[in-house]
Order: C-alpha cells, then sequence, then structure tokens
C-alpha cells in the first residue's frame, strides 16, 4: 500500500545509513524529511556516483578525524561546560538540551569543533543541575561536566 523510493545517502545518520549507500524508503519519509533536511537525494545515475565520490572522501578524512579525537578527548576529559537555559521555577527547562547544544558550547569554548554523534546521551537534558555526558570515538572515551544554569 505504502508506495517506496529509493534514494542514495549523502550525510551519514546513525538511524538511516551512511554516505554512499542506496537505501528503499518510504517515499513519503524521504520527499517530507530526507531530501529537504540535505540527508538524501533521489537514486538516480548521477546521484549515486556522487554519493560514491563523496563516501570515499568521507571515508578519508573521518580515519584522520578518529586519531585526532582521541587526543581531543582526552582535552575533553573532566572538562566543565556552562550552559544557561529558561528554566521553571522547579529548575525544569523549557526547552531541553541536545547533543548538538553541546557540540556547540564545546566549538565557542575550545574554538574547535566536534561532530555531535560523538556525544552520548541516553535522552535530552531537562533539567537545572550537573549532568555528566560520555563522548565517544570509536576506542576514546572522556567525560565532561555540563553544568546547566537558569538564564539565558
Amino acid at each position: 500500500m505504502f508506495r517506496r523510493m529509493q534514494i542514495v545517502m549523502i550525510k551519514t545518520t546513525k538511524k538511516v545509513g551512511k554516505v554512499g549507500e542506496v537505501l528503499d524508503v518510504k517515499r513519503g519519509y524521504a520527499i517530507n524529511f530526507l531530501i529537504p533536511q540535505g540527508f538524501a537525494l533521489p537514486a538516480d545515475k548521477g546521484f549515486v556516483k556522487e554519493a560514491k565520490s563523496r563516501a570515499r572522501k568521507y571515508e578519508k578524512s573521518s580515519i584522520v578525524e578518529a586519531a585526532d579525537m582521541t587526543g581531543f578527548i582526552k582535552e575533553l576529559d573532566g572538562l566543565e561546560l556552562v550552559i544557561k537555559g529558561k528554566a521553571n521555577e522547579k529548575g525544569g527547562l523549557f526547552s531541553s538540551i541536545r547533543a548538538e547544544d553541546i557540540a556547540e558550547e564545546l566549538a565557542k569554548k575550545l574554538s574547535r569543533s566536534i561532530d555531535y554523534d560523538y556525544i552520548v546521551l541516553k535522552e535530552p537534558i531537562k533539567k537545572i543541575g550537573e549532568h555528566q555526558v560520555e563522548v565517544v570515538a570509536g576506542e576514546a572515551k572522556g567525560k565532561l561536566m555540563v553544568k546547566v544554569e537558569a538564564g539565558g
């Protein structure tokens, strides 16, 4: 009953696939989300060729990045990061803090950006206080303290 569509991934996402993969997904999902968000393109010959080329470049850069990440994670281990958010009087945040927000704050503090996929959150942070967050890249693991304060 549901119409399906073949797409080729141009960005890696945890839940869908890796760069260069050709996938069969629901048409609505492809047209309404994956393609407009820049994660995928329709799987025609030109786009598949382009995605395979991107995949090769991505693999080369991610190897260097993973090696660099080991040292970067050692720098992060034990670091304290302060994020301000609007909260109610009980300490609940109006807008939860996600891995993307933590990556953005790290970039501001350290002048180096990190892909938010390396930041491991079981669920978004929804309360004021101190939260321990794990950063993982391959074998390298580190923990940083995210201190959420009212304000912002």
